[in-house]
C-alpha cells in the first residue's frame, strides 16, 4: 500500500488540487532562485577546484594526487 493511499484514508494530508498549487509555488520559487548570479566567491572556488582536478582526471587520478601531497 503507498504511503498516500494509508494517509487519505485516514484523513491526513492534502488534496490533488492543493498538491500541485503547492508544487507549482515551490517551482515558481526555485526556478527564481536558479536564474540568481553565482557569487563571485563560489565562482572562485569552482575555478580553483577546476583546475586543481581538471574534468577529464579520473577518481584514481585525484587519489594518487592527493596521496602524493599528503
Amino acid at each position: 500500500m503507498a504511503d498516500e493511499d494509508k494517509f487519505r484514508r485516514k484523513g491526513v494530508g492534502f488534496g490533488d488540487d492543493i498538491q500541485s498549487r503547492i508544487g507549482s509555488q515551490l517551482k515558481s520559487i526555485y526556478d527564481s532562485v536558479l536564474d540568481e548570479p553565482v557569487p563571485d566567491r563560489i565562482s572562485m572556488l569552482m575555478k580553483q577546484l577546476e583546475e586543481a582536478h581538471p574534468a577529464d582526471a579520473t577518481p584514481a587520478d585525484i587519489r594518487q594526487e592527493h596521496d602524493q601531497d599528503g
